[in-house]
């Protein structure tokens, strides 16, 4: 079975939509959602309706999903991040709030975990460095766990001898399960941060055990057109243009 696994589109509706033609392409029909459909981007309504709108999407609750919803204090955010939350909290309809409302922090099924930030801190860990992830390890049991906010493409596992390996290649990353515990991160669908403005997304195998990232263009300056029309602040839109 394949699976889309995709995180952080922050309201970028071209982005995302570029996305998921990618993944109608390769004939990808079951998703994983690691968290912030809402917040920096134009269009929340939008985002939050096209992954409610698929057949098959385990979903969690990101730190700008959160925020909207009410479940996390504002003080985790910066002044541009809190305009574009109180912009979604306008836009967003009443079944879209719904939806973010009642997503969980952390999913564990019988094959894979799912969280936002971390194991250990699912709303507001950034998982960066080795040692966090093994202090993460005794959170969570179901190899793999699919993570994502830090907008950046990684995987973090056990090598052979049981020590901790981590990896944040940009453009393309592969990786194949040994058996060992891994975390992976499939980068941001809509604000990516690793100096590639293209959408990250990833294509995981579960018959051969490959996680694959893959960069996505769509039309960037379409979606930093809609924010300066909406008088988002600027920076976000930079961004964007940046990939950082």
């Amino acid at each position: 079975m394949l699976y889309g696994i995709f995180s952080d589109v922050h309201a970028n509706l071209e982005a995302f939509r570029a996305v998921l033609r990618f993944y109608e392409k390769n004939k990808v029909e079951h998703f994983i959602c690691c968290g912030d459909l809402v917040g920096y981007g134009p269009q929340p309504r939008e985002c939050v309706e096209l992954v409610m709108a698929l057949k098959d999407c385990r979903s969690v609750l990101g730190n700008h999903d959160a925020a909207v919803t009410g479940r996390i204090e504002m003080k985790w955010f910066n002044a541009n991040a809190l305009a574009a939350i109180e912009f979604a909290r306008k836009n967003l309809s009443g079944a879209a709030l719904a939806f973010l409302s009642a997503l969980p922090e952390k999913l564990e099924t019988p094959d894979f975990t799912v969280v936002h930030g971390s194991p250990k801190k699912p709303l507001t860990e950034y998982l960066l460095g080795e040692i966090q992830f093994v202090d993460s390890l005794k959170f969570w049991t179901v190899s793999p766990c699919f993570m994502g906010h830090t907008h950046m493409p990684a995987y973090f596992k056990h090598d052979a001898a049981g020590l901790p390996e981590t990896d944040f290649l940009g453009p393309m990353l592969r990786v194949v399960s040994d058996g060992g515990r891994l975390m992976l991160n499939p980068g941001s669908v809509g604000q990516p941060r690793d100096g590639d403005p293209r959408s990250s997304c990833a294509v995981y195998d579960t018959e051969n055990k490959v996680f694959e990232i893959f960069r996505v263009p769509y039309d960037i300056e379409k979606t930093t057109r809609l924010m300066s029309e909406f008088k988002m602040p600027v920076i976000l839109g930079e961004r964007l243009l940046l990939g950082f």
